[in-house]
């Protein structure tokens, strides 16, 4: 079996060994069920996701009791919560890394003479896994089909050049199948317009100047990129001309 890294350190460095590892095929999910007096069953919408739980079965050797000791307590530091969410990734797929931190009840470890077994408990309070290196395309001519990697919509990160006043009907679109991003504000020559879907910004970039320009935003739709085909077009109407959008993906899965 593989073994892992965690916060950019792989367990062999730590002489730890992953034994096992179940598989997570899907986290749990938070549901929203409904029920009418009167009325057979139940109302149930569409679920959140949860945290995403990892429980890693793992063995730690060493040549001396002393020595394992020693071994422990640079584990505990490599461990410890209070450094918060880090990258975990698992060599049987290293295309990909979950943002993880230990928890639980505590981490107890049977020993065997001068060796030790004991199961990691990681929780991923964000239940996706993502790309670690997502992709990127960029786009000069409209329409565009794009073959989206993952199993889960991403949320992607789009940066837009174009040309635009601002004022009367000049308008900059980029639709993404249904979803379309409108904005209505101005862009000069050798700006950029920076659309962040995950946090939700929209960003002027003069120079090295950022300025928020979601006020200037229609209605404001962040656009998500679906596993599979997707189809992107981008419009500029009034007398408005776009000449690049760069996307980068931020591939996920469940």
């Amino acid at each position: 079996m593989g073994n892992f890294t965690f916060a950019d350190e792989h367990s062999t460095v730590y002489h730890v060994r992953l034994l096992k590892s179940p598989v997570s095929v899907l986290c749990g999910t938070r549901d929203k069920v409904i029920t009418i007096p009167g009325r057979h069953g139940t109302i149930r919408a569409t679920p959140d996701l949860g945290e995403r739980l990892l429980n890693l079965d793992c063995w730690l050797k060493a040549q001396s009791i002393t020595q394992l000791y020693e071994r422990l307590d640079r584990v505990r530091s490599w461990l410890n919560p209070l450094c918060g969410v880090q990258r975990l990734t698992f060599d049987n797929t290293p295309d990909r890394f979950y943002l993880a931190s230990y928890a639980g009840g505590g981490l107890n470890a049977e020993l065997f003479a001068t060796h030790c077994r004991f199961s990691i408990d990681f929780v991923c309070p964000n239940p996706f896994s993502y790309a670690l290196s997502p992709d990127e395309i960029m786009i000069t001519s409209s329409p565009y089909q794009h073959s989206q990697r993952g199993t889960a919509p991403s949320e992607p990160l789009l940066k837009f050049q174009a040309i635009s006043t601002g004022t009367g009907a000049q308008q900059l679109k980029i639709a993404i199948g249904q979803q379309e991003f409108t904005y209505l504000g101005a862009l000069a020559s050798g700006d950029w317009l920076e659309i962040d879907c995950r946090n939700k910004t929209v960003m002027r970039i003069i120079g090295q100047t950022r300025v928020s320009v979601l006020q200037f935003v229609k209605k404001p739709v962040f656009p998500q990129l679906a596993p599979g085909m997707n189809s992107i077009s981008i419009v500029g109407s009034g007398g408005a001309t776009w000449s690049r959008l760069d996307i980068n993906c931020r591939n996920r899965w469940l």
